[in-house]
């Protein structure tokens, strides 16, 4: 949810981007809801974080790399920072930004032990926020940037990552030019850019959150953690994939 609702008009100077608006508010936002299959007995929980992300072609697209790289690209990315390393709740966590021809989803994901999954959950949902809320370091931004480059880098250096890149841009009808122009591109990305592609995008409040695991050990807790939003627990026998609730058909 939003603190205010005001917008100021800002203009882009750089790489041709039209005149937008760039959101100035506040966001502590929470999920819109919150699913739990129940698998008792489980040794651990799986926590995943998804909300609708953007199509290929959209403008924004280097942005949004750019804001889930530092949020969960890697052993020093915020999320792995704060769930494994300051607090030993995982082995890893990490997020994607999975961006295709007519839309894509955006993840973050960790397993933990069963007690802790709603303070996972918590620490996923608060990142998020802050990414949306506060300035991105130089010191930080600067390294996450140069990580896309490089993975980038090495694609081109076979001919196999070469036609991959190609075919890739062919698939999603990007102009072939971006081939050229990607290093560019994500040079240029401020952290006002990710701030906002953060709040606009990856704002906790239009997303759900998905917990696999014995309930009993972390339901007390994540409702406290979660006041006021849903929460479905979906006992495993009651499962179904091929539903859109997930439960089977009584």
């Amino acid at each position: 949810s939003f603190i205010k609702q005001n917008r100021n008009l800002a203009i882009s100077e750089n790489n041709g981007y039209n005149a937008r608006f760039v959101n100035d508010t506040v966001i502590v936002g929470k999920p819109t809801s919150i699913t739990v299959i129940n698998l008792p007995d489980s040794g651990q929980a799986a926590v995943s974080f998804a909300t609708k992300g953007i199509k290929r072609g959209n403008e924004e697209y280097l942005q949004g790399i750019v804001a889930s790289t530092i949020l969960g690209g890697g052993f020093s990315s915020r999320l792995n920072q704060e769930i494994r390393i300051k607090r030993g709740l995982s082995y890893g966590a990490r997020s994607d930004l999975s961006a295709r021809r007519t839309g894509g989803i955006f993840t973050a994901r960790t397993q933990t032990k069963n007690e802790s999954a709603p303070e996972v959950a918590d620490l996923i949902v608060a990142e998020l926020n802050r990414l949306g809320n506060e300035a991105v370091n130089a010191n930080e931004l600067t390294p996450r940037k140069a990580t896309l480059i490089g993975n980038f880098s090495r694609e081109l250096e076979t001919n196999e990552g070469l036609v991959g890149e190609i075919a890739k841009l062919a698939l999603y009808d990007i102009n072939l030019s971006e081939i050229n122009s990607y290093i560019q591109n994500v040079q240029a990305v401020s952290d006002a850019k990710v701030r906002d592609f953060a709040k606009q995008t990856l704002n906790p409040s239009n997303a759900e959150i998905v917990i696999v695991g014995d309930a009993k050990k972390f339901l007390p807790d994540l409702q406290k953690r979660f006041e006021g939003v849903k929460i479905n627990v979906i006992p495993i026998a009651e499962l179904d994939l091929n539903n859109a609730d997930l439960r089977k058909v009584k």
